[in-house]
């Protein structure tokens, strides 16, 4: 089965979801099957392992996996079966995350990155409120308690600022990330793992490395670890595009540690 969207391990092999009707994927030209929670959700942890051969996680070409966060599902879903949203977001992360990044840590993934553009791409809507924040915290601190993998929650298709600085006080995964293509970076304090989306990955034009590494401004001062990244998924570029803008992110990388 070829994964087609970040949704479709959930809406295809989890216990209690449907597929639901085809939407646009924020303002983007790709898609996604909305996930129909239409019972109690449940995995066996083997949904998204299901997606990519697990020789390539032996050899090393796959060491890190990309799943929803808990509001992106909730945004995403409809909802049919739980009566609140709160009792749907510890559903998703009790029943459906904590299986899933157990099952892939011991695959041996090394790096689990939860992806939010629920959060902060609202668009028109009004930002989501602290207390689901602090739910969605609760939960992954639930799914990621005892398991050996690294984290990181990478927000995108929006502006951060409405949600600082409670990302870094709530959330409780190794790394942070943030779209610099919407969100300042002068807005984002300090902290302790930065991903910073600082290469655009929703444009075809290659920034250089000088520019990438411009980008960070005083950053490097402000957190104990950074990764230079791209803004979101280079889903949205050609190939030759975002294998140019990677190599320029690396070559950003050693500017900025003076190598």
């Amino acid at each position: 089965m070829h994964w087609q969207d970040i949704l479709r391990p959930f809406t295809t092999s989890v216990k209690g979801v449907k597929k639901g009707a085809m939407v646009r994927w924020f303002n983007t030209n790709t898609f996604y099957f909305t996930p129909v929670v239409a019972g109690e959700l449940l995995s066996d942890g083997s949904a998204v392992s299901r997606t990519f051969n697990p020789s390539l996680v032996k050899s090393g070409a796959i060491t890190k996996v990309i799943l929803p966060d808990p509001l992106t599902f909730v945004e995403l879903a409809e909802n049919s079966y739980y009566t609140s949203r709160e009792r749907l977001i510890f559903a998703y992360c009790d029943n459906v995350l904590r299986p899933e990044v157990e099952h892939l840590s011991r695959m041996g993934i090394g790096y689990v990155q939860f992806s939010a553009p629920g959060v902060v791409a609202r668009f028109r809507g009004k930002p989501l409120p602290r207390a689901e924040l602090e739910q969605a915290g609760e939960g992954l601190r639930t799914v990621l308690k005892g398991v050996k993998v690294r984290s990181g929650y990478h927000t995108f298709f929006g502006d951060a600022a409405p949600y600082l600085p409670a990302l870094f006080d709530l959330i409780p995964t190794d790394d942070i990330g943030f779209d610099f293509t919407e969100t300042d970076p002068a807005s984002l304090g300090s902290g302790e793992g930065l991903i910073a989306g600082v290469a655009d990955a929703r444009s075809s034009y290659v920034e250089s490395a000088g520019e990438l590494a411009l980008r960070m401004g005083g950053l490097g001062e402000k957190f104990r670890k950074i990764t230079l990244a791209p803004s979101c998924d280079l889903q949205y570029v050609p190939r030759s595009v975002a294998d140019a803008k990677l190599r320029n992110l690396a070559a950003a990388r050693l500017r900025l540690i003076g190598k």
